[in-house]
């Protein structure tokens, strides 16, 4: 092999041992003769004079020019009398450091879990005894609310409740089983044969029956579209059957009869309404027979309608007697209550 061949190891990174070298790095110190290996000196080719010849040593031949690598291949040296210096000592190959930076192992990786998984159950415990050995937070006392004060209108039915508008301008009344709730709004969303309808200064009988919001019968004031009296009155009773109640109930409207409204000053008249329902099924908390009434009062563009249904707990002619009690009511007959506080 050749003074400054490649050795046939290839993991060394190809890095070379410059420190035998006679120099730092393998460069001459400043004070060598003349670099003449770098053609400046006796006996380079811009010199024109030859080189000396060294005188041979005993048993030692002077220095070859060149010689042959193993296989023939020639090899050159370093030739004193050319260079002007020994020759350089045989650089040598080292291994490069080995790398610091290694993957953690999967060892460390769960013992800083466990170091996790402890610190997080520590604090745990700790908030857990902080907590207990804090005091307990007093309980509140009771609360006072006050209600609001409301309109009171008498009714005109004996023995029975009125359900009055907010400003107690109209009212009507409930037979005395029956809870007035003039502040509850409720109805029904509109289906494929009905829009819906929607009541308010309303009233109920029979609520949560069959373990539900479920009622037997209810009552409530909505406005329709029309000055006519009668066509408002079956519509808004179409529009609640259609909503409630079965599609496949049987349904049978009786004569639309005539009504009157009291006003403050002045009599109106008014159309009723009423309808039955018939729904089928084994359900028991299905209603077999239902009576479905209105009663409208009509101005010029828009009808006031009041509206009620009942399954058979309410009698048909209790039915009637609360569409026809509808009225206007007379600042004078209207009052101001205010209910009692109560403590919860």
């Amino acid at each position: 092999m050749g003074l400054f061949g490649r050795s046939g190891r290839e993991d060394d990174g190809g890095y070379e041992d410059n420190a035998t070298l006679t120099g730092v790095g393998g460069y001459e110190p400043a004070d060598a003769p003349g670099f003449p290996a770098a053609g400046y000196g006796t006996g380079s080719p811009v010199s024109g004079q030859p080189a000396a010849e060294p005188a041979a040593e005993p048993g030692r031949g002077p220095w070859p020019a060149q010689r042959e690598k193993s296989g023939g291949t020639p090899g050159y040296a370093e030739d004193p009398a050319v260079t002007g210096h020994a020759p350089r000592a045989r650089p040598q190959r080292i291994r490069p450091p080995a790398r610091l930076k290694r993957r953690p192992s999967r060892a460390l990786w769960i013992l800083v879990a466990v170091i996790a998984l402890g610190v997080a159950a520590m604090n745990f415990f700790n908030a857990a005894r902080h907590h207990s050995a804090s005091p307990a937070t007093p309980s509140r006392g009771p609360v006072t609310y006050q209600p609001e004060p409301h309109l009171v209108v008498p009714a005109v039915v004996d023995g029975w409740s009125s359900v009055a508008a907010r400003d107690g301008s109209f009212a009507y009344d409930v037979p005395p089983t029956w809870t007035p709730e003039p502040g509850v709004v409720h109805g029904w969303d509109g289906t494929g044969i009905s829009p819906g309808i929607t009541l308010s200064t309303t009233a109920s009988v029979g609520r949560g029956y069959c373990g539900s919001d479920s009622r037997h019968g209810g009552s409530g004031v909505t406005t329709e579209d029309g000055g006519n009296a009668e066509a408002a009155a079956r519509k808004a009773v179409g529009d609640l059957i259609g909503s409630a109640y079965d599609p496949g109930a049987k349904v049978t409207y009786a004569p639309a009869q005539d009504a009157t409204v009291q006003l403050e000053t002045t009599t109106r008249p008014a159309r009723l309404v009423l309808a039955d329902v018939t729904q089928g099924g084994t359900d028991a908390c299905i209603q077999k027979h239902v009576t479905v009434g209105a009663l409208a009062l009509a101005t010029t563009t828009q009808s006031v309608v009041l509206v009620v249904y009942t399954d058979d707990t309410t009698s048909r002619a209790d039915v009637v007697r609360l569409l026809r009690s509808y009225r206007g009511v007379p600042a004078a007959d209207r009052s101001t209550t205010t209910p009692p506080p109560t403590t919860r």
